[in-house]
């Protein structure tokens, strides 16, 4: 038998952490094994997006969860904050995704915004 992991606390924590990041202008994905930590990634989403510092203050102060040192650069532009969870262990791998350029830059007025297909 495998040993106890810290998976249902994850899978509790998510609709939460979900909706912060949504309000935020994120949306949240979850990628791993969720046995160890539980990684997420950020992506931005809503027309308008927070900082990914403004998405971890928001998530430290309604969870009992702190910061574990600095947001990192990754790879392929994202940024990682390590946020651990009380239990010693139970730790968050939270990664954003970089903004990309607005498509509808490049285009000018030769796309409507508002034209819905």
């Amino acid at each position: 038998m495998k040993p106890a992991n810290f998976a249902a606390v994850y899978v509790c924590l998510y609709p939460e952490l979900a909706e912060i990041a949504r309000n935020d202008g994120y949306a949240m994905a979850v990628h791993g094994s969720v046995a160890r930590d539980f990684d997420l990634v950020c992506i931005p989403w809503g027309e308008k997006v927070d900082p990914p510092e403004a998405v971890v203050d928001h998530i430290i102060d309604k969870f009992a969860i702190r910061k574990v040192g600095d947001m990192k650069p990754m790879r392929h532009g994202r940024v990682a904050q390590k946020l651990s969870i009380k239990f010693g262990e139970c730790a968050i791998d939270l990664s954003f995704t970089p903004m990309p350029p607005d498509p509808m830059d490049a285009w000018g007025d030769a796309f409507d915004r508002d034209r819905h297909d």
